[in-house]
């Protein structure tokens, strides 16, 4: 991004996302930060157990595959606050 700060001064901002473990993991980043900006537009503060448990190698709380997934959709269609 480009654009000029206070006193006209220009800014140059470059941001790169990488992930440790396998190119392939770059795609649950992605919807993890869709979630959170969900959380965001919602006034959703503090942990977020439901994508943190379907995502997050090492949630807070750990569901099953099925359970996390049908709570992130819950999240999602917003019948679940966290």
């Amino acid at each position: 991004m480009e654009g000029r700060g206070f006193g006209n001064i220009p800014i140059n901002i470059e941001l790169r996302l990488s992930v440790e473990d396998s190119p392939n993991s770059a795609g649950v980043v992605i919807d993890a930060i869709r979630c959170l900006k969900i959380a965001l537009d919602r006034a959703v503060g503090g942990v977020l157990s439901s994508p943190s448990s379907y995502f997050m190698k090492h949630p807070i709380k750990q569901f099953s595959d099925e359970d996390a997934r049908d709570m992130v959709e819950q999240f999602i269609a917003g019948e679940r606050e966290r």
